[in-house]
């Protein structure tokens, strides 16, 4: 999937936001983060204006993504909640209010109730 420099600066700044979002950064999800860096094809310089990139900009970004895009932004996020095999209440409540904001929600058709069952699926799966 192919992201703009603005859309990566995004997307790292939502995972920054929900790996910080229990408190606790654990190596698996610094791990999975290196993964999808490269996975998107992530500068230096995208990753750092990422990292310093408030939430509200990066979120109206993901707003504005295509359905494809918005599809894989979800799996990043499914998969960084998951990484460490732990679903924080942070980062689940995180996850529905950002599916929501952004139209993850309706091109998932996903509810919150589909989320945390889906998000505690993903984390049995990781044991």
């Amino acid at each position: 999937m192919d992201f703009s420099s603005i859309e990566k600066q995004s997307i790292i700044s939502l995972m920054v936001g929900i790996i910080e979002a229990d408190g606790w950064i654990d190596d698996e999800e610094i791990e999975f983060a290196e993964e999808v860096l490269d996975a998107i094809d992530c500068s230096e310089d995208d990753f750092d204006l990422g990292q310093e990139m408030p939430l509200l900009p990066a979120l109206v970004t993901i707003k504005n993504m295509t359905p494809e895009q918005k599809d894989a932004v979800a799996d990043v996020i499914f998969a960084v909640i998951v990484s460490d095999r732990v679903i924080a209440e942070e980062e689940a409540e995180i996850f529905e209010y950002v599916a929501e904001l952004t139209g993850i929600a309706d091109v998932l058709s996903l509810d919150p109730e589909t989320v945390r069952k889906e998000l505690e699926d993903l984390a049995s799966e990781a044991d």
